[in-house]
């Protein structure tokens, strides 16, 4: 059994943004921290609370709120603007100000694209990447997604305006998991949770639209190593297709078809993401002995 538990939460002052972050780290714990990165407009520990205590004890673990989410903030109140590399250099001045030298990192939708620039930054500090279903992979053919991505900017509109905010958020949810379920409480959760902050979320779904734009794709997936990819069985063909194509070209790149689930993968089946997460650490930490 694990001990030596300790729990601490705080927030990083950086020069254009008050970073919150919470932490769990065991002293008796082997292996690698671990990182994990939330999706566009839901907290850190909304999104991974109840992953946490499933997963196999890690020495560290951090889990910060990206801009736009939860309790971080512009040191202002106000919700500006902000781009992927922003979001990517207050984690890397986190990871400093917390001591992390190395970590894995767990990356979801917004998240996920933040894990993946942040591999491309920092290099072998980031020992391997688990993304689930990644904000910059979603289809195989750029220009097209580039236009689907115009549909966030459209989506991130309406939420805006103020008077169209459930609205903007549906559009959103059409384009990312148009085969979700429809039950009335489910959607009612799933918009509830996105309409907390309501401009940090429209900030986010400009940021990831604007990145698609801006990066390129092939030299960033180029400077992944050892990822394992989870996508829904429900989520798009060309989004499935896509990721098990990587998998196929790549012998250090993983994909794993989660059936039953949508987009919203961590808040469905978070038995099933740990255990996975548990196996791809544990066959990453053997092949290094």
């Amino acid at each position: 059994m694990a001990t030596g538990l300790g729990l601490s939460e705080g927030v990083l002052a950086l020069e254009e943004q008050d970073l919150f972050w919470k932490r769990v780290d065991i002293e008796s714990a082997g292996g690698t921290a671990l990182l994990l990165l939330h999706g566009a407009g839901v907290a850190g520990g909304l999104t991974w609370g109840p992953m946490i205590e499933l997963i196999a004890p890690r020495p560290t673990l951090l889990v910060p709120d990206l801009r736009g989410a939860g309790r971080s903030r512009d040191p202002d109140g106000i919700e500006r603007p902000f781009t992927i590399d922003q979001v990517v250099e207050d984690i890397v001045a986190l990871l400093d100000d917390q001591r992390v030298e190395r970590c894995e990192v767990v990356g979801y939708s917004f998240g996920g694209l933040v894990a993946m620039r942040l591999k491309q930054r920092l290099g072998e500090r980031i020992e391997s990447t688990t993304l689930i279903e990644p904000g910059l992979l979603e289809r195989a053919d750029q220009a097209e997604m580039r236009c689907v991505r115009q549909g966030y900017h459209r989506a991130a509109a309406r939420v805006r305006s103020g008077t169209e905010v459930e609205a903007g958020i549906v559009d959103f949810l059409d384009l990312i998991a148009p085969r979700r379920s429809r039950h009335p409480y489910i959607e009612r959760v799933a918009i509830a949770r996105l309409a907390e902050r309501p401009l940090g979320f429209a900030n986010a779904l400009d940021c990831l639209a604007q990145a698609v734009c801006r990066l390129d794709c092939e030299e960033v997936i180029a400077a992944q190593r050892h990822v394992l990819c989870l996508v829904g069985g429900k989520s798009p063909e060309t989004l499935r297709d896509y990721h098990h194509a990587l998998a196929a070209a790549r012998d250090d790149w993983e994909c794993v078809e989660i059936g039953g689930a949508d987009h919203s993968l961590p808040f469905q089946k978070p038995r099933r993401i740990a255990a996975l997460l548990d196996r791809a650490s544990a066959m990453r930490a053997a092949s290094l002995r």
